[in-house]
């Protein structure tokens, strides 16, 4: 893979932000303006991203057919599919804007939001859309460059939009408040981190051209035809891990929304972070399917499958182990309902790894449309189940549709889709998948339960010192029993690699 070591670093660095950010910025948030307007708050960001599914499934597709163009060394099909792109895109984002304008109005009577906050409610869901439409036009130019493998610029200019957002919500928030100024702050943002990477593109991309004469019906049909699928993948994803919040707010009400949203913020950050290395992957099996290199690109399924699930094991088992320990010292008490939710999310994290692992890999191979069928099917009955549980048992009966409907689609998905397609076998991918299961078990059985438990931490500060510890074992046995010699020492040869090269890793 193309500069590893830098894009990898700088993934973490963006979502160590975050995660920051995220710890400061909620309570902050939560306390200024109250559990009722971030309830309401956290209902926006939930419905909002849906218009975000108006990509049609686009981004994965730029991104895969400019990385296969760099795998055949066409610069030609690059410019044809950027200008097409362009044009795509820009016709989303003013479609975007009339959508969400409908969408101001609904939003405060569907939270149930008091009298005094509808217009605040709308004022700031106008905001965030706005937020959504000029990502559509500004994002293309950001997805040519992580099709280069250059996620290093796109790192860049997420950190410098969380630290300003977080900084600019912790400064202004606590004297003015309001949903209005938080969805301003929102739109700032994500204008700093869509304009910053058009700096980069010239030196990255000198030969793109964007221009009229590569747009044509043959390639607006070939775009339309390979992002069809994408799309049903990329709205099944967003409905899936949006909905909870939703479902709560609209069955149990704000209050409860605003619960909910707690054990959702971990599980979001955790899920980002994540899946934010083996998102680096994209472009790499991208790139070999257009090099045509089968063997490279089922090495580096492997590695993905096994470095994903051990990522995901250190960042989940925390949240099952310890949720009460947690949610304690970021919130404080009264979010007690809270703590089951956020266990059962834990699990939700640890099936849907290798999910969105393998969902790269076909979308990269051009054989998504299968599990896009799935995820829809799937969707379509976690919302059913959401519902359902929510009147029957309430706020962990959400989370449990969602934890059901994933473990379906990982039986499913697993023997009768990827295995095919990356010609091997199922028990070949399950050992991949299961490796750092025992090792990692075993470090949080002595840091997560035993020690935690003894020490009993309620302080973010403590947390933090109990978290160093827990990396390092979890991070130690990972390394030495959950990966091969050879596992070991490849990856170090392309961790530390200088030269921008393409590897196995």
């Amino acid at each position: 893979m193309r500069l590893l070591r830098r894009n990898a670093l700088g993934v973490y660095a963006v979502y160590a932000a975050a995660i920051v950010s995220g710890l400061l910025v909620t309570p902050i948030v939560i306390h200024s303006i109250g559990t009722p307007a971030f309830g309401i708050w956290t209902f926006i960001g939930a419905v909002t991203i849906y218009l975000s599914v108006l990509d049609f499934g686009v981004a994965p597709s730029i991104i895969r057919f400019a990385a296969e163009a760099r795998g055949r060394g066409a610069d030609e099909d690059l410019n044809a599919v950027a200008s097409t792109g362009l044009v795509v895109y820009a016709l989303i984002g003013l479609l975007t804007l009339p959508v969400g304008v409908g969408l101001a109005f609904v939003v405060p009577a569907a939270v149930g939001a008091p009298h005094d906050l509808v217009w605040d409610a709308r004022i700031a869901t106008l905001f965030v859309v706005a937020s959504l439409a000029i990502r559509f036009p500004l994002g293309l130019f950001n997805n040519l460059l992580i099709a280069q493998q250059r996620w290093d610029v796109s790192n860049l200019a997420n950190l410098a939009s969380t630290i300003l957002y977080a900084a600019l919500v912790a400064i202004l928030i606590p004297r003015w408040g309001g949903l209005v100024l938080l969805g301003a702050l929102t739109f700032g943002a994500t204008a700093l981190r869509l304009v910053l990477p058009l700096f980069w593109l010239r030196k990255e991309l000198p030969g793109l051209r964007i221009a009229r004469q590569y747009v044509t019906r043959a390639r607006l049909r070939q775009l339309a035809s390979f992002s069809s699928s994408n799309f049903l993948v990329h709205i099944a994803q967003k409905i899936v891990f949006s909905t909870d919040v939703i479902v709560v707010g609209i069955v149990l009400g704000s209050a409860a929304s605003g619960i909910y949203a707690v054990p959702a913020k971990l599980f979001a950050l955790a899920f980002g972070l994540g899946t934010a290395a083996t998102s680096l992957m994209f472009p790499a099996f991208a790139e070999l399917e257009g090099a045509e290199d089968r063997d490279r690109q089922r090495r580096l399924l492997f590695a993905g499958l096994r470095g994903g699930m051990a990522l995901m094991l250190v960042l989940a088992l925390p949240l099952l182990a310890i949720p009460d320990l947690l949610i304690q010292a970021w919130i404080g008490s009264g979010f007690h309902s809270s703590y089951a939710v956020m266990a059962i999310l834990a699990g939700v994290l640890l099936v849907h790894q290798p999910i969105f692992v393998v969902t790269q890999f076909l979308i990269a191979r051009g054989r998504q449309r299968a599990i896009a069928i799935v995820s829809i099917a799937v969707t379509v009955a976690n919302l059913g189940l959401s519902f359902l549980l929510a009147h029957l048992v309430g706020l962990w009966g959400v989370a449990v549709s969602t934890l059901i409907t994933d473990l379906v689609m990982f039986a499913v998905v697993l023997p009768w889709i990827v295995a095919p397609a990356a010609e091997t076998t199922t028990p070949a991918l399950l050992r991949s998948i299961l490796r750092p299961f025992a090792p990692v078990l075993a470090a949080a059985a002595v840091v997560l339960v035993a020690l935690a438990r003894w020490w009993s931490p309620h302080t973010l500060l403590s947390l933090a010192v109990l978290g160093a510890i827990w990396l390092v074992i979890a991070g130690g046995a990972i390394w030495r029993f959950g990966l091969a010699a050879g596992e070991r020492a490849q990856f170090g040869r392309e961790f530390w690699q200088r030269r921008p090269v393409t590897a196995d890793l």
